[in-house]
């Protein structure tokens, strides 16, 4: 099986992002309504700035060991609101460009232990390759080679 496909060809876009100035509320928000786990951060010129996920979220909130279903996160914490994402976002990005090949997309993801990369053309993102994006990829290329 030759694999010679580019971050181009299965990057997911539109891009969801937040602003480096949102708060933390609006962004858990943005998070459920796209049903995402991640996304870029961008500062006023939709240059990439960081990355947020739902990872940033639990390490903040007070997670309490009796609780059996924590993504349920109604316990907030009282300064939620004044709270902004680049205060707790992840500022060393590991990025892609379009032309990355997925063999290095994967070995990136693997080696830094992270479940999404964003794709840049310059510091502009335009596009997201995640964990599930790589297996939807690995499904049809097993999917091809057996004729499914």
């Amino acid at each position: 099986m030759k694999i010679d496909t580019q971050a181009k060809d299965i990057m997911a876009t539109p891009v969801i992002a937040a602003r480096h100035d949102t708060n933390l509320h609006d962004a858990e928000e943005l998070l459920k309504k796209n049903k995402i786990t991640g996304m870029p951060v961008v500062d006023e010129n939709d240059e990439i700035v960081g990355v947020f996920s739902e990872k940033h979220l639990l390490s903040i909130y007070d997670i309490r060991s009796e609780e059996t279903d924590i993504t349920d996160l109604s316990f907030r914490l009282p300064y939620e609101y004044k709270t902004w994402v680049e205060e707790v976002m992840t500022k060393e990005v590991i990025s892609v460009e379009e032309s990355t090949s997925v063999e290095e997309v994967c070995r990136l993801m693997v080696t830094n232990h992270i479940h999404r990369v964003p794709v840049l053309r310059g510091k502009k993102v335009v596009g997201v390759i995640s964990s599930l994006s790589l297996v939807g990829y690995l499904l049809r290329l097993i999917e091809e080679e057996k004729g499914i």
